[in-house]
């Protein structure tokens, strides 16, 4: 079993559904535009950076703490910007390297080091994960032992979630967490088990998304390479492409750290969650959740990262970088369940694609959300145009549908950067 005692946190934080409720939440304590970073690699004229100014001081005055943001375009980062506070209370503006929470972005980075493995030969993808990984836990949980790694990847694999099981909630992000504890690895498949959650149906049925697939595939690397999944990731993804502002919070140093955090601890968050005595309650609905850190999420999601290093990261993503040929055709291939498959959203391995992104232009990528943090990571299908933005406030458990970062990012953000795009191209 993994170590589960509690561990000192390396590289902590940088020190620097209801419309009316969501409505309530669109509060301002006053826009805050953070120093613009160089405008090199830029190439815009003011008029057009001004439509994504705005756009930012939207998101402030929506109430949102901080923004960070980026465009690439081609093989370069047109446009990156910052808006808001790192920290609320000191009036801290977040800068343009600072690193936010992915959430399941993580996801993509675990997929890619699997797919590695694959055509490695050093794990198949018709094997399920009971074939590497040897441990007794894993007999618990409905489907584990016959859901393929290629299931796990796309979420086919009807093995139940621990995210929303009603003991983990509180535990992993409310009320009765222990602030400062490391989680162990495992630890969360202690609550998908058979006697609290049932399987969501057979493997290769239908689609259940379930973060409890990509905690089973981090056990997976590192039963087959004997080393951590941080130092695999950093090894096979973060250095061959400079991605210098990308960590596993917790499970490696982050020189640095990364930005504080809030949470919309709404009447549901406050039922479901309850919220913690170390959150302070900075405005009505609206707590700072720093206090936690993101162990719990592991390699479902528990990445840091900047936006530039996204914008590179996707571009290795859509370009097929770090892997084969037939491999890379193997990531961007879609499975359909048995049944009920939507031909408008599909889950391929570690990757979504959805039809109609933003007016019936599709779109790959992935979004995130866990405690403290929101973030979207897309490239346009056809298009060499990829879109990042992060925020340090989270949703979950909230009842928000859609909370206010993604109202502001499907309704302001997304049509502003559009135009911005189509403006200097």
């Amino acid at each position: 079993m993994t170590d589960i005692s509690p561990k000192p946190i390396p590289g902590r934080v940088r020190n620097a559904g209801r419309p009316c409720l969501a409505l309530a939440l669109v509060v301002c304590l006053g826009p805050a535009l953070a120093p613009p970073p160089p405008a090199a690699g830029q190439g815009s004229a003011p008029s057009h950076d001004r439509i994504l100014q705005n756009a930012m001081v939207q998101g402030i005055t929506m109430g949102i703490p901080g923004l960070s943001m980026a465009i690439g375009v081609g093989d370069s980062v047109l446009w990156w910007r910052t808006a808001g506070y790192n920290d609320l209370l000191r009036r801290v503006p977040v800068q343009a390297d600072d690193r936010f929470g992915t959430g399941s972005i993580t996801k993509t980075f675990v997929a890619r080091v699997i797919l590695q493995l694959a055509e490695e030969g050093k794990v198949e993808l018709d094997r399920p994960a009971t074939h590497y990984v040897d441990l007794p836990i894993l007999q618990r949980i409905p489907n584990a032992g016959t859901a393929t790694l290629r299931h796990l990847l796309n979420h086919q694999s009807g093995v139940p979630t621990w995210e929303f099981q009603e003991d983990w909630i509180r535990l992993g992000r409310g009320r009765d967490m222990t602030l400062g504890y490391v989680w162990g690895k495992e630890e969360t498949l202690e609550y998908c088990t058979g006697d609290l959650l049932a399987a969501t149906g057979e493997p290769g049925a239908r689609y259940a998304y379930s973060n409890t697939n990509y905690t089973l595939l981090g056990l997976v690397i590192e039963a087959v390479t004997g080393n951590d999944v941080a130092a695999e990731i950093r090894r096979r993804i973060l250095e061959p492409l400079g991605l210098r502002d990308t960590f596993l919070e917790s499970f490696e140093e982050i020189p640095g750290g990364y930005v504080r955090h809030y949470h919309y601890a709404t009447p549901a968050f406050e039922a479901s969650a309850g919220v913690h005595r170390g959150f302070p309650e900075l405005r009505p609905y609206l707590v700072e959740s720093t206090g936690a850190n993101l162990s719990p999420e592991w390699a479902a999601g528990g990445m840091v990262a900047s936006a530039r290093d996204l914008v590179r990261w996707a571009r290795a993503l859509r370009d097929g970088e770090l892997l084969g040929p037939a491999m890379h055709e193997e990531a961007l291939t879609y499975y359909p369940p048995a049944s009920g498959a939507n031909p408008r959203s599909r889950y391929l391995q570690g990757i979504s694609w959805s039809a109609d992104f933003h007016e019936g232009t599709a779109a790959f990528g992935h979004s995130g959300g866990t405690l403290g943090f929101t973030a979207y990571m897309y490239w346009l299908e056809g298009t060499d145009v990829i879109l990042v933005m992060l925020a340090n406030v989270g949703g979950m458990h909230s009842g928000l549908s859609p909370s206010p970062v993604g109202l502001f990012f499907r309704q302001v953000w997304l049509p502003a950067a559009m135009r911005y795009v189509a403006a200097v191209r």
